[in-house]
């Protein structure tokens, strides 16, 4: 009987996985991923799935004690420091430029789709972690499955293998002069055990050696429990605990690809906390009012810039991440605002007229920005789709670059990401360094200073010293 395989993921935080279909089915004694963990008699064991039940998480999760087993297949080759005259070339610039493409069009539409689905919650993603899974996902695939995938990506095949390692390292915080705490990226491929005669090891080599993918085995089949908790272990550790939950790959499960993106920094380099301004009126995205404290970030060079319907200026983290604000103008909507041209722009600017040479005067702005989370968990299926990736989701999928001998397709794209900025710094995603910009006019200069107080709903970016687009999202709460 010829096997038919799906795909599973999670991206940003992030697990794909490959899966045979069948599987668990409610109605038909099967066992797998849509299993609601029936437990009748009260023994803690799934009447239809035979796995051990907990109580810490909703819908009769499988037990958090189970002890996670994996094997090491493969270990990735490791990430050396990529060098600063190594990205700046021409060559370079204009593949990061193909990323931004992506990115702006990613974070546009994923914040589009969670305004229709009617969530009040602020909303982040982390376009740098889809695109470093879905360029890994295109490493395992052919044909009109890779060429959607690459297309999406806004890159060929050519470009993407001549500068992934180097976009890797730099987002991962391997480049020169980078403090490696600051930022991980990790990748990895989760092989089941039953299943590994349809793994290839030339595809497997080729993600070590190139994508920077260490090889696991796991039994997702006939211990699917230890299977998961593996899986769950090394996210969790991964992100230093900020991605903890059990995603349930189904016991069908041939092969999974985990992605993790972390990043934490501080304001300022003893990392203390920043004033808060007296607490002031927030207008939340559902038209009433909050009244809450702003955080004083530190002055920059510039004034804030304008976009149609929105002002847009930054503030800057210790070790130079930047966390860009688009502030809507009155009246107008965080979704109006946070379009694929608008966050080009912003992501764009790179001089907001810090000096009048003329008249010698020198400006000077800071973010008023109260403290606030955001999270995604998330299926970004049928956003892909609107991109242009399709094969990947029918039956004309082809994963033959990493499967023998076996047809495949992606039932779905989950997403997972969770930022927060407080008065001591940053965490969520991760990638390099940028360092402050101007510096300081002659003593004969006037100074102006300036505050842009966030007095309303805004979306975000948070950026690198390549302005690579690390998160994105929305704050309609604080």
């Amino acid at each position: 009987m010829k096997r038919s395989m799906r795909i599973f993921a999670l991206l940003g935080g992030a697990v794909m996985a490959a899966a045979l279909l069948g599987g668990c089915g409610a109605g038909e004694g099967g066992r797998g991923d849509v299993c609601e963990h029936i437990d009748e008699n009260d023994d803690a064991i799934c009447d239809l799935c035979g796995d051990f039940l907990g109580g810490n998480e909703s819908g009769g999760s499988h037990s958090d004690k189970t002890e996670g087993r994996a094997d090491l297949l493969a270990k990735a080759v490791h990430a050396d420091p990529v060098s600063y005259g190594s990205v700046k070339s021409a060559a370079f610039d204009a593949y990061l430029a193909t990323v931004g493409d992506f990115s702006q069009q990613l974070a546009s539409r994923a914040l589009l789709a969670h305004e229709d689905a009617q969530d009040a919650d602020n909303f982040v993603l982390s376009p740098a972690s889809v695109y470093t899974a879905l360029a890994t996902a295109s490493a395992c695939a052919d044909g009109a499955t890779r060429e959607e995938l690459l297309s999406a990506l806004c890159t060929t095949e050519e470009t993407l293998t001549a500068n992934f390692s180097s976009f890797y390292r730099l987002v991962g915080g391997a480049s020169e002069g980078a403090k490696m705490e600051c930022a991980q990226l990790a990748n990895s491929i989760w092989v089941d055990q039953t299943s590994a005669t349809h793994v290839r090891d030339e595809g497997l080599q080729n993600l070590a050696e190139n994508f920077f993918c260490t090889a696991y085995s796991a039994d997702f089949l006939l211990d699917n429990a230890a299977a998961n908790r593996a899986v769950r272990d090394f996210i969790k550790e991964q992100t230093k605990g900020l991605i903890d939950q059990n995603f349930m790959l189904p016991e069908s499960t041939v092969f999974a690809l985990v992605n993790t993106l972390y990043l934490r920094d501080v304001w300022n380099e003893m990392g203390s906390e920043l004033r808060e301004s007296a607490p002031k009126p927030f207008l939340l995205a559902n038209g009433t009012q909050k009244t809450v404290a702003r955080m004083e970030t530190g002055y920059l060079a510039g004034e804030p810039a304008r976009g149609e319907n929105f002002t847009y200026f930054y503030a800057q983290t210790y070790r130079g991440y930047k966390l860009k604000v688009l502030l809507p103008d009155e009246g107008k909507g965080v979704e109006e605002v946070f379009t694929p041209q608008n966050i080009a722009l912003v992501n764009g600017t790179k001089d907001f007229g810090g000096t009048d040479d003329v008249r010698k005067i020198r400006h000077l702005t800071r973010l008023l920005l109260p403290v606030f989370e955001a999270h995604c968990d998330e299926d970004f299926e049928e956003i892909l789709k609107e991109m242009g990736i399709r094969a990947l989701f029918g039956a004309e999928c082809d994963f033959s670059a990493i499967l023998d001998g076996a047809a495949a397709h992606c039932s779905g794209v989950r997403h997972v990401a969770k930022f927060k900025v407080d008065l001591r710094g940053i965490e969520g995603a991760a990638t390099t360094v940028l360092p402050a910009p101007g510096a300081a006019g002659p003593d004969e200069w006037e100074e102006i200073y300036s505050d842009l107080s966030v007095d309303r709903s805004f979306a975000f970016l948070l950026t690198d010293r390549y302005d690579n687009i690390l998160f994105a999202g929305a704050v309609k709460s604080v």
